[in-house]
């Protein structure tokens, strides 16, 4: 290596060490809005980068047509059923295809989101693709601060910071600021998660109940109260055997009532949209045909069995071995979860993460929108493990800042996520 060469990769290294440095020192609640902020810009500029380049190749397409702002553009695909939803409510009869079954409908998207989206509306008169991107914007930004907290409580400001960027920097952080209701729901979720390890059981089931309806997957919430009072329950019985006292101390019986209560409200909320959906239709499966009107384009029409999902599409496209594949991943995940450097962000955090992905896993079908279906899991990103070493951490960073503008074009563009 000649004399520039060092000088220059010395000097590289210095900056990078300057900026971490500078990062390091602010407070907490200002590093995070600083990640948060730039990780903001980036995605706004990819999205307006793309925004006027897909209009020119496609003028006459229904979503990126050019007689289409840039606020339509940034509540397409979904977008567009929340603001179905927003303005004229579900349908009371479900749409059919030309076969008679049910097609793709609003009844699969949750009322939280979108009837935000009307208050709004109605108080300060801002149109839908104006207020959705304000709502998930503001959102996402009280999703990063509870993101930072939940790891920094366990694992430290480090491993909290490197959560927040991967989580607002990273690939799909642009969904963090368009009109889709997943900036709520991890806030939502992130908010209970921390009311779980605070013990506040009031402030969890508002959460847990209100994320119940604002995307489908908060049932793991109440899954992970069950787990963790049961090795409560269980630790206390054995602590009160190990002494001959009776009384359960480490568990007290009022507590014990508010975690069932607790537990048993937000299961009942988990569950009442499709009740309701098929209140309001007439049809008792209203809600199940609809989610799976959208399976039809990858397996065709079959009956849904719980925990089959990704075997018939892995099976379908890729055979044998992509029944392997998940065969693998059901057996890799679990081990990593049980690492000591996942452990290490505390078992709410490692528990949810096994409860939710075993909901992921047990009703849907793994597509486009599964990256955005997994965004809860980002609490892991902050493992230790995963930024090791220096060439662990700039790996992650350049993949994270890369793989952004690619699913930008393969999701956004494409897609949908």
């Amino acid at each position: 290596m000649s004399r520039t060469d060092g000088a220059v990769t010395g000097s590289l290294a210095n900056g990078r060490r300057r900026i971490v440095d500078v990062a390091t020192s602010l407070p907490a609640w200002a590093a995070v809005l600083l990640v948060w902020g730039g990780g903001r810009i980036v995605s706004t500029l990819w999205l307006a980068l793309a925004y006027p380049l897909m209009g020119r190749a496609m003028p006459d397409n229904a979503i990126w047509g050019n007689a289409h702002g840039f606020g339509a553009f940034l509540t397409a695909w979904d977008g567009q059923y929340y603001e179905q939803i927003s303005v004229h409510g579900y349908p009371t009869s479900l749409p059919l295809d030309a076969g008679g079954h049910v097609a793709q409908n609003a009844w699969a998207f949750l009322p939280a989101f979108p009837f935000t989206i009307r208050a709004l509306t109605a108080s300060t008169g801002v149109p839908f693709e104006v207020g959705a991107p304000l709502v998930a914007l503001a959102a996402g930004l009280v999703a990063t601060f509870l993101l930072h907290r939940l790891v920094s409580d366990r694992a430290g400001h480090a491993a909290g910071m490197w959560a927040v960027f991967f989580f607002t920097c990273g690939p799909l952080s642009f969904l963090l600021q368009v009109g889709y209701a997943e900036s709520t729901f991890l806030a939502l979720t992130f908010g209970a998660l921390l009311a779980l390890e605070r013990r506040r059981y009031g402030l969890l089931t508002l959460l847990g109940v209100l994320a119940a309806f604002t995307r489908p997957g908060a049932l793991a919430v109440p899954l992970l109260l069950g787990v963790v009072a049961l090795v409560r329950w269980v630790r206390a019985r054995r602590a009160a055997a190990g002494t001959g006292v009776r009384s359960l101390d480490a568990f007290p019986v009022a507590e014990r009532v508010r975690v069932v209560a607790a537990g048993v409200v937000m299961a009942a909320a988990g569950v009442a949209w499709p009740v309701i959906a098929s209140h309001v239709t007439g049809r008792p499966d209203a809600y199940l045909e609809t989610e799976m009107s959208w399976w039809v384009n990858f397996i065709g029409r079959v009956d849904f069995t719980p925990m089959t999902p990704w075997f018939l599409l892995a099976g379908r496209w890729l055979g044998v071995g992509g029944i392997l594949i998940v065969v693998f991943l059901l057996v890799a995940y679990p081990v990593w979860l049980l690492r000591r450097s996942t452990l290490r962000l505390g078992s709410t955090t490692v528990l949810y993460s096994a409860a939710y992905a075993l909901y992921i896993f047990a009703v849907s079908l793994p597509m486009a929108s599964t990256p955005r279906l997994l965004m809860p899991l980002a609490p892991l990103f902050g493992s230790p493990e995963l930024v090791a070493r220096p060439w662990m951490r700039w790996t992650f960073v350049s993949c994270a800042v890369l793989g952004q503008p690619v699913l930008v074009a393969v999701l956004w563009l494409l897609g949908p996520p």
